[in-house]
This record gives C-alpha cells, structure tokens and sequence, in this order.
C-alpha cells in the first residue's frame, strides 16, 4: 500500500519534469570525479646545527701522495645500521658454534635490509665456503668486490676468495 502512496506523489508532475529529473540522474552518475588526495601532513626538517668549518692545513714542501689503490671517484661504503650490527653478530656467534645455516639465513637477512653493503656479502660467501659451496661462494665474492670499490682491504679478501673459490671449483673459473 504504501507504494500505491508513494506513486500518487509524483502523479501531478509534468512528464518533462521527470524526464529531466531522470537525464540528471543519469549524467551524475556517468560524470568524471576528479580524484581527491587526502593532503599529507605538513613535515618541517628539524634544523640542525651546521659543523664548525674546519682549519685549512697550511700548504707543506713537498706535495702530499694519494693513498695506494684510493680511485679519486670512491664511493661511500654504507655503515651497518644498528639492526644490520645485530644481525651480523648474531651470524658471527653461528658460525663460530658451527651452526653454517643459521649464520647464512642471518646474513640473507641483513643483506635484504642493506643490499649495498660489500662486507655483507663478503660475509656470506665465506659462510658458502664453509658449507663447501664454492660455486655460490665465488658469485658471492664477485658481488663484494664490485661494491668495495674504494675500500682496499675488502678488494683484497674478496678477490683471495675468489680464487680459492675458483681453484676448489677445479679452476674453471677465476
């Protein structure tokens, strides 16, 4: 019954009234809304206190030699985070208790969180060779020395695993 009520109320409308009513309906339905992004907050840096410049050196005799194996374009070696420290701890204490798998699933993980990190890999590929997998080890080292550009030592003990990898392999590769 109450539909029957409902209906009459539009009984007196003119037909073109409800026409137009209905191509509205209709056009806001099929209308483009433009996207609205919910605004971010607005986030000022904290300032900082600038470091004092320090002193220039006074100008020496004789000219001053670059350090040995130092490439002019060195990048930055990513310093371990204090999850990243923890971690490579937590790998070094299985290793040192034999626990190879442990201490290589450690690793992985830090490596996940600081894949630019060479002494990760480094780390890990000396884990594979204990685990007798000079294969994965020789790869592994690979990686360490392509990202320990600049620092010496780690070129150094990158490049030694990469041949004993590579003599252990039957000196396929080097």
């Amino acid at each position: 019954m109450n539909f029957h009520i409902d209906s009459r109320r539009f009984h007196g409308l003119p037909c073109r009234w409800l026409a137009v009513a209905l191509c509205l309906a209709v056009s806001a339905g099929c209308a483009q809304r433009k996207a609205v992004r919910p605004s971010a907050p607005s986030v000022r840096p904290v300032p900082t206190a600038s470091p004092a410049p320090s002193p220039k050196p006074k100008p020496s005799a004789q000219p001053t030699k670059p350090a040995p194996r130092a490439s002019a374009g060195a990048k930055k070696q990513p310093a371990p985070t204090p999850a990243v420290a923890a971690l490579i701890s937590d790998a070094d204490k299985a290793q040192a208790t034999g626990q190879l798998d442990n201490a290589a699933t450690t690793l992985e993980r830090a490596i996940r969180m600081q894949p630019r990190n060479p002494e990760l890999w480094y780390r890990l590929a000396t884990v594979r060779m204990a685990q007798q997998q000079p294969r994965l080890a020789l790869d592994l080292a690979r990686k360490s020395k392509v990202l320990a550009k600049g620092n010496p030592d780690l070129l150094d003990k990158s490049q030694a695993l990469i041949e004993e990898a590579g003599r252990l392999m039957g000196g396929a590769e080097k």
